[in-house]
């Protein structure tokens, strides 16, 4: 593998901003030195391989396995065990390439085991490579501010809605249906779905629709429901011939109406097939 520079592992650790220790997170039925009862909570390799692909960085899950262990992200009794062979055979004298055989022939596992376990030992500071990889973290950054300002804007505005009476599309002769919705608080003794972006200060991650007589439908909507609504429709640019054209079922009926108080959706003009 070559070596990364610095600044690109402390980017891709910062990226996973999650840490992983297979003594304090009971993810396999055995283990000895495992917290019992604690169940897992990190994010696995493979979905943080696909994050990454997402703002367009490719890496293997073992190049990512490497770069989170030098970064201190990730930590099992597996690279504990290697670690500390290699660092006793280090110390013995032994060089870095007979080492590492070394341990492959003493736990019978491939050399290539050995390597992703380890840290990189020499991180180097390539001037080329951390001009790309910082022209790459700004944009990467940027569109994830773009991405957290509009998701909040789009929540207040949200907000500023809940008590409006809206009423459904309808289907073929059947008539719409007036709704009105509530937005969660916090702290919340219901409808607490996880939202990982920035919330509004007092108000939950969820929308509950109201029926016409005031009482609560039982349908809720996840605040991450209504931003892929919302991406939907802008990848539309607004010209959406109906709410299940949002991708959103369950929830398209009632944020159809919702968008186009917003202008988010476009009625009267030409629509694409």
């Amino acid at each position: 593998m070559n070596t990364p520079s610095q600044e690109y592992i402390e980017y891709i650790c910062s990226l996973y901003n999650d840490h992983y220790d297979d003594r304090v997170e009971d993810s396999k039925p055995s283990g000895e030195d495992w917290m019992p009862g604690v169940a897992a909570d990190h994010k696995s390799l493979t979905a943080f391989q696909r994050q990454l692909e997402e703002s367009g960085i490719k890496l293997s899950t073992s190049k990512i396995k490497k770069i989170l262990i030098t970064g201190g992200r990730w930590s099992t009794e597996r690279s504990r065990e290697i670690q500390e062979l290699y660092d006793q055979y280090i110390t013995e004298g032994m060089d870095e390439a007979d080492a590492v055989k070394q341990i492959a022939d003493e736990l019978d596992v491939s050399i290539v085991t050995v390597s992703t376990n380890l840290p990189y030992s020499d991180v180097v500071y390539n001037l080329e490579e951390k001009s790309q990889n910082a022209r790459r973290c700004q944009r990467y950054k940027q569109r994830q501010k773009e991405r957290e300002d509009t998701s909040v804007w789009l929540w207040k505005k949200i907000i500023e809605l809940e008590g409006v009476q809206f009423t459904t599309s309808g289907r073929g002769s059947r008539p719409g249906v007036s709704f009105t919705y509530s937005v969660s608080r916090t702290p919340s003794t219901g409808g607490g779905r996880r939202y990982a972006g920035e919330s509004v200060p007092g108000y939950g991650n969820e929308l509950w629709i109201v029926n016409s007589d005031g009482s609560r439908k039982g349908k809720s909507i996840s605040r991450s429901t209504v931003e892929l609504a919302y991406s939907r429709a802008k990848e539309m640019n607004g010209k959406v011939s109906g709410p299940k054209k949002l991708g959103v079922p369950g929830g398209g009926s009632y944020l159809y109406p919702v968008f186009v108080k917003l202008g988010i959706i476009k009625i009267g003009e030409s629509v694409d097939p």
